[in-house]
């Protein structure tokens, strides 16, 4: 039975209970699901970043305990600390935002407008810039610390996410979360962005093939490789092979920095997966690593040397020379941290988000403690329902769990030829899970009632190969999903409301511009009426491919849909602006008769909702 260790009690977040009509379910408990962690003071602090309660836990490591709550004004994402200990950086989500801290008093001392969702960061040595990596906005602000301004931003990858300093101090590693944006047909590629760390410009750009959702990333202490926790993906095969753990697997991907070759080493043994790899920490003499499995709770203890020897891609045989260890700790572990030698008994740290706890191990990876980062709270059903997304053992070998797929209840954008249809035929686009209240019902075909039958004894049949979710679990689960609110809209990116507001009246129109009426179905609004964008109904739009069963798809909600590329059942459409070109123009809408300036309106419009 896992456990569940002591929360915070806070607020409630309403919602509206009808799980089988696809509506939003009750309120839920807000716990602090720490994640980020960072060590400071030679490792005898710690802080942990906890985002639903709007605070940094303080911990004090050799006492065991929380010594202090820091409100940051928002939902702290990623931290970072200045070499000289005093300056403590926090990345604000949606706040969009970085605010300073004066170390140990933790007084605001600066708050720094950046890109959109930031995530991670990263000082220079010398402390006068800070690094910060935007998920939304897809981009690096450059912060100057002494003005409190951001002086530049810089281009990544698709949802930069992690961002680490060498230990030279010489080079930057922004690590994105998602693939790139590539023909649905193309191998996925995560794009790992090299800066130089005194000028912030681009030094390199290295993909890691078939491999995406990277949340984290290490240097070695050389400063010549780059660590990379990431999932390997072989979508391209059918789903049968996730009996043979071909599908997804975690994978440790290493990076040469001098010459951008890659290796993708796997982590599972060869009858036990390793699902949704997270934290990475490596030793000071660089012989060890300890990388979290998100999803089957537990901590691996890596010989790096053995690894970087033998190790070899796909081939499972050899992982047992390197895994050393495989740690049970608590729930759902995301951050791990590295705090030093001798100086406590405590070498490592990692967070366990869904038990709300600090775990810290030794060296050999034995548990010393457990650290709560609060008071108890009982879990209620949204959290029972979160466990079960999150958690591997519901999937043949334990090899992944729903969000290994679905991050964060997103999507992973990727296209996926389930062969129940047959080899080959209908491969489909993994659609987002974001924002589903109201929009019943489910599966491109449109033919699932309620999330019960969507992920219910078909799912297990096709993608699980194992047991069902139990009743209880699966409604548990069901309301969770429900719960989730769409992704922001990448209008937050600054689009031009003129723009947005034309866009609104193209979507909306009932006539042409010469005047004529538009009969309903040429008509945007028709299919998509809001306030979800969706009509609830099965509809033939002539998009049906070659390989395709049915004529007919699902009406997706376009709430969100910015961060939903790519687009259509099979994925075909890159980008918004292409769901109105060439054989797809006029098939979500008459738009034949629109401006290029016009369409560029319309998916401002899109991108606002």
């Amino acid at each position: 039975m896992k456990r569940f260790l002591l929360l915070v009690p806070l607020l409630l977040v309403g919602w509206t209970v009808l799980h089988v009509r696809g509506e939003a379910p009750e309120a839920a408990t807000v716990h602090p699901s720490p994640w980020a962690l960072l060590a400071a003071r030679e490792g005898r602090i710690l802080y942990a970043a906890c985002g639903p309660t709007g605070t940094v836990a303080v911990i004090d490591v050799e006492a065991r305990k929380v010594i202090r709550q820091v409100p940051v004004g928002g939902t702290p994402r990623g931290l970072a600390l200045s070499d000289d200990g005093a300056l403590l950086a926090v990345s604000l989500e949606r706040r969009d935002e970085v605010v300073l801290f004066a170390v140990p008093s933790y007084a605001e001392r600066a708050r720094v407008a950046v890109g959109a969702d930031p995530e991670g960061l990263a000082f220079t040595g010398d402390g006068s810039r800070l690094y910060v990596a935007n998920r939304l906005s897809q981009d690096v602000s450059i912060v100057d610390v002494e003005q409190g301004e951001q002086t530049a931003r810089v281009r990544a990858g698709r949802e930069p996410f992690a961002l680490v300093r060498s230990p030279d101090g010489k080079t930057l590693a922004v690590v994105s979360r998602r693939a790139d944006l590539t023909p649905a047909i193309e191998e996925p590629r995560t794009e790992i962005t090299f800066l130089d760390a005194a000028t912030g410009d681009v030094r390199s750009r290295v993909h890691l093939p078939s491999c995406h959702l990277c949340e984290a990333a290490a240097f070695t202490p050389d400063s010549r490789r780059l660590l990379v926790p990431a999932i390997r993906v072989h979508n391209l095969l059918p789903i049968v092979q996730v009996a043979r753990g071909w599908v997804l697997y975690g994978a440790l991907a290493v990076v040469d920095v001098e010459d951008a070759s890659v290796r993708v080493l796997p982590l599972p043994y060869a009858n036990q997966g390793f699902a949704d790899p997270a934290g990475i920490a490596v030793s000071k003499d660089g012989a060890g690593a300890f990388v979290a499995s998100g999803g089957n709770d537990e901590v691996a203890l890596l010989d790096l040397e053995v690894l970087l020897a033998e190790g070899a891609e796909g081939d499972f045989s050899k992982t047992w020379r390197y895994v050393q260890r495989r740690i049970p700790v608590g729930d759902n572990p995301r951050g791990v941290t590295w705090l030093g030698h001798g100086v406590v008994d405590a070498e490592v740290a990692v967070s366990n988000r869904l038990d709300d706890s600090v775990t810290l191990l030794d060296s050999r990876g034995d548990v010393l403690a457990t650290i709560p980062v609060g008071p108890r709270i009982p879990d209620d059903e949204l959290q029972r329902g979160r466990r079960a997304f999150f958690d591997a053992s519901y999937c043949f070998q334990d090899s992944f769990s729903c969000t290994s797929c679905h991050p964060e209840g997103h999507t992973d954008g990727l296209t996926y030829d389930f062969d129940i249809d047959g080899v080959g035929r209908n491969v489909l686009l993994n659609r987002s899970l974001l924002g589903l209240a109201g929009t019943a019902p489910f599966k491109w075909s449109g033919i699932n009632p309620s999330l019960q039958r969507q992920c219910g004894a078909r799912f297990a049949m096709v993608l699980t190969r194992a047991d069902l979710f139990p009743p209880d679990t699966l409604d548990a689960m069901a309301a969770w999903i429900l719960s989730r609110p769409p992704p922001r809209a990448t209008a937050d990116r600054g689009l031009d409301p003129a723009s947005i507001e034309r866009g609104r009246q193209v979507f909306a129109r009932g006539r042409r511009k010469d005047g004529t009426r538009l009969r309903p179905g040429q008509r945007c609004i028709t299919c998509h009426p809001p306030p979800l964008y969706t009509n609830n109904q099965v509809t033939e739009v002539g998009t049906r491919g070659p390989l395709d069963d049915h004529e007919a798809y699902d009406t997706p909600h376009l709430t969100g849909g910015g961060s939903k590329a790519p687009y259509l059942h099979d994925g075909r459409a890159t980008t918004l602006r292409d769901l109105f070109d060439g054989s797809l123009a006029d098939r979500h809408g008459f738009v034949s008769d629109l401006t290029p300036e016009e369409i560029r309106d319309l998916v401002a419009f899109l991108e606002s909702l």
